[in-house]
């Protein structure tokens, strides 16, 4: 069964569309004993592309996407994606090659990117003094994300990872091997596609999925 699209609220943030859809089975997943959500329930899930799979400094991140997860609604917002500009010929075919396989990337999609400090900045804006995590969080922040210009050191709780009480055969066995993880946990999880993201690989689809899977493993108390 496929999202009810009549759960779902749309408002346009230029060229990013916010999306917030509400689980399928969100009445199901509700808690009799919860009165109130508390400030916890709020976490936001960051996910990334890089140009490789060797952490900082030997790769940057080039495609980004944030969603914000609301446990105590089981819902999500899909509140920001962007992707960042460099030079194709600084990158390098090896680095241009890597983010084709992994995220569908293109060359011309990167060089009509914003650049890292404006994206870094935006980024930082959303999720200052907030819960954040993502499905590997040594993948996005031990290797990326603890380094300028995104340091979130201080400045953001970051929570256990999504995949932390999964079975093993879904969890990361290095933490670059994450956007395939994240898809094949999704795919065996959530066989109905609640995200509507098909075979989308980009940050975006990863956070979506992230995100829904977030909202799975609490409703089965494991998160």
């Amino acid at each position: 069964m496929r999202a009810d699209r009549s759960l779902c609220t749309h408002s346009n943030l230029g060229p990013f569309a916010i999306n917030t859809w509400r689980h399928p089975n969100w009445r199901k997943y509700n808690y009799p004993l919860r009165i109130t959500h508390s400030v916890s329930d709020e976490i936001f899930v960051i996910q990334a592309l890089p140009t490789g799979p060797d952490g900082f400094p030997y790769d940057e991140i080039v495609d980004i996407a944030v969603c914000r997860v609301d446990l105590g609604r089981n819902e999500y917002q899909t509140v920001y994606h962007n992707i960042i500009f460099y030079d194709p010929k600084q990158l390098g075919k090896k680095k241009l090659d890597y983010l084709s396989a992994v995220g569908g990337i293109s060359t011309e999609e990167i060089y009509a990117g914003d650049s890292e400090k404006k994206v870094a900045e935006d980024v930082l804006n959303i999720i200052g003094g907030k819960n954040i995590s993502a499905f590997d969080v040594k993948q996005e922040f031990g290797r990326y994300m603890t380094f300028d210009p995104w340091d979130i050191t201080y400045r953001s709780t970051v929570m256990p990872s999504v995949s932390s009480k999964m079975p093993i055969s879904l969890k990361c066995r290095f933490p670059s091997d994450e956007p395939v993880t994240i898809r094949k946990a999704y795919r065996r999880l959530l066989k109905n596609d609640p995200a509507s993201v098909g075979t989308g690989r980009r940050a975006i689809h990863l956070a979506q999925m992230a995100s829904e899977l977030m909202i799975y493993m609490r409703a089965k108390g494991k998160y």
